[in-house]
């Protein structure tokens, strides 16, 4: 099944959906491509967890149901039907396959129990041809030793916790790494390759969508995976595709959902896209949320989009705050406030290659009161 059959089949799928039969009643499955998504209203998480207010069990013809926190919900359900973890662990085997990994020993130290991420991999490595064990978190020391002992080639683990394996003397070819901020943090991949002594592949998911973007061998961003979704930057507020190079609200279509169709769906993810004859790829990764945007000097600013930067200069990156003030003349002041001994040299200067905007001072505070933006504009 290609890419646009698979797109009509969780079309098909969601037709009698509660939460898309309306945004699908003049849709024809038959004919849909994705150029057609753009006909159809984005859903958010909040739909969602309205909707499994509701109807919290699963329905019939379930194969696996993963649960993830939810502040709202207690656990939120992902559902997944036979057909479903079918097309899901066959088009990420492709991902796998082309970066070679057909006969290397994989060790995954993601969660088998509960959390999906470990399942995820697991079936998608072996459909490449891997050797996979299924260590599962913890343990630094002893999936060091395995891999010693064993000669494994490649790690799947968030990068911190590849950090601690390798400070207890594990080596590794390749580590494929998701699950927390890792190349949108300046830095972050270089310290993580020294220590492992290979290389460190980035990967973006969600528990609602499964792995959707990942990177080459090439290190050059996240490329959508295109068996396993289609991918729009969408402008956050008028819902309008984001000219590349543009920030924008990351909106995925999952190939691999028909019992719970993801379709348009809202993640709430700041990324950049450059479209071309490889696909669409995500240069800078997923560095930020878009849901505290302000506007000053006429530019958008996403504040936390300054969050690995903070980290990549060794400070918190939930340490800081953006003021914004009225400069005399009446123009906007940009002001960031950081937890921090002392300003590092060079972080006004990131920040303007990152966000397009000159910061006007950077203050270091012991405490920071208020949220996340202080607008003094208006008040």
């Amino acid at each position: 099944m290609n890419r646009t059959e698979r797109l009509q089949a969780v079309i098909r799928a969601a037709g009698d959906h509660p939460l898309y039969a309306k945004r699908l009643a003049s849709v024809d499955p038959s004919r849909f491509t994705p150029a057609d998504l753009a006909q159809i209203e984005p859903v958010t998480r909040d739909d969602w967890v309205a909707f499994l207010k509701e109807q919290p069990r699963p329905p019939a013809g379930t194969a696996l149901v993963h649960l993830t926190p939810s502040p709202l919900l207690g656990w939120m359900p992902e559902y997944l039907a036979a057909a479903d973890l079918e097309a899901q662990a066959e088009a990420l085997g492709a991902y796998f396959a082309r970066l070679g990994l057909a006969g290397k020993r994989v060790i995954v130290a993601f969660s088998y129990h509960v959390f999906a991420g470990g399942w995820l991999f697991h079936e998608a490595l072996v459909r490449a041809g891997a050797v996979v064990f299924p260590h599962g978190p913890g343990e630094a020391a002893r999936i060091a030793e395995i891999a010693q002992k064993f000669g494994f080639d490649a790690l799947v683990s968030n990068p911190s916790f590849a950090l601690k394996i390798a400070e207890a003397g594990g080596r590794f070819e390749l580590l494929l790494a998701g699950g927390e901020p890792f190349t949108s943090v300046p830095g972050y991949r270089e310290r993580v390759q020294r220590a492992i002594g290979g290389r460190a592949l980035d990967a973006y998911g969600t528990s609602e969508l499964g792995i959707v973007a990942a990177e080459t061998l090439d290190q050059d961003g996240l490329w959508e995976i295109p068996e396993m979704a289609v991918l729009e930057i969408l402008d956050p507020h008028t819902l309008e595709p984001a000219p590349d190079g543009e920030r924008g609200e990351l909106v995925v279509t999952a190939l691999s959902r028909t019992l719970m169709p993801m379709i348009r769906f809202r993640t709430g993810d700041l990324a950049i896209a450059e479209r071309g004859a490889r696909g669409l790829r995500l240069p800078r990764g997923v560095f930020g949320r878009t849901d505290t945007m302000v506007k000053v000097k006429g530019v958008k600013l996403y504040p936390t989009e300054l969050a690995p930067i903070l980290a990549g200069f060794g400070l918190d990156p939930r340490g800081f705050q953006v003021v914004v003030e009225t400069k005399e003349g009446g123009t906007d002041a940009l002001v960031l406030r950081v937890k921090a001994a002392a300003v590092p040299e060079g972080l006004a200067e990131a920040v303007r290659r990152a966000t397009g905007l000159r910061v006007d001072r950077i203050e270091v505070a012991e405490e920071l009161e208020g949220g996340l933006v202080v607008d003094r504009r208006f008040g």
